[in-house]
Order: C-alpha cells, then structure tokens, then sequence
C-alpha cells in the first residue's frame, strides 16, 4: 500500500487553509472563520458562509488532524508521530479536496451548496452529517420489497 496523498508535502497548513479561503471567497463565500482547537492553537475546523436562495447557511468542515496521523502511523509513513507534520499533510489534502469540489462546482454539474451540504450547521450546531450518523435524522429509505 502506496502512502496517503501528499505525504511528502513541506506546504505549511497556514498556506493550504489560505488557500481553502481564498477559493471559497473566489466562489462566494460571505464568509470564513477558524475554530481552534484548545491548547494548541491549531485550527480544527474552517466556518463558512454560502448564500442559498437568499438566506445565509453555514458550514463547518472540520479537520481531525489527530485521526489523520492515525492512518500515517497505519500506513507506516516515517513522520506519523511528528505532529507538525500530519497536521500540515491533513490540511494540504483538506485543500485538494475542496478545490476539487470547486472544479467540480465550475463544470456545473453541481452546486456549490450541494457539494458542502453534509456540512451544513443545522440550527443545533451540529452539522448535517453529525445529526445523521447519530441516528437524530433519518434519510428517507426505498421500501423493501
């Protein structure tokens, strides 16, 4: 098994969450914030707000950098307990993620909200995603014959 994409990466998280921002705002974010996580000053997740059909809807897409080095150390890269680095590789493959998306969003395929949509805060704080993976919301299921 080949590593996880950009382990080689020396891009500082500062640069890829830059870059995450400055796309959303290309894209017509209205606006972006950063939540930190507590006693490191690394940031855990990038906030953001989309305009949709005229009213403002958040996002927060998190980024659990500590899981990421979970799978550095499964995988067996050399750096996986360096916590500066996993966080920086976490957050260059958040960045290719999300420009992604864009350019999946630029082909007019789909819309930018869609794209974001399991991160959408829903009036609980909790994202879309959270409230279903804890069974707080049910998708509608084909009946079984």
């Amino acid at each position: 098994m080949s590593p996880i994409k950009n382990y080689t990466t020396s891009v500082p998280a500062s640069r890829s969450i830059a870059e995450i921002q400055d796309s959303l705002v290309a894209h017509g974010a209205i606006g972006v914030s950063l939540e930190y996580e507590r006693g490191t000053g690394r940031i855990e997740a990038l906030t953001f707000t989309l305009d949709f059909a005229g009213s403002p809807q958040r996002f927060s897409m998190p980024v659990d950098w500590h899981r990421f080095q979970a799978v550095l150390k499964h995988q067996r890269v050399t750096r996986w307990d360096d916590e500066d680095y996993c966080y920086r590789v976490a957050w260059r493959n958040v960045r290719d993620w999300v420009l992604s998306q864009m350019a999946f969003h630029e082909t007019r395929m789909v819309e930018l909200f869609q794209v974001f949509l399991p991160y959408a805060v829903m009036p609980d704080g909790n994202t879309l995603f959270d409230q279903i993976a804890s069974g707080n919301l049910k998708l509608l299921q084909a009946a079984r014959s």
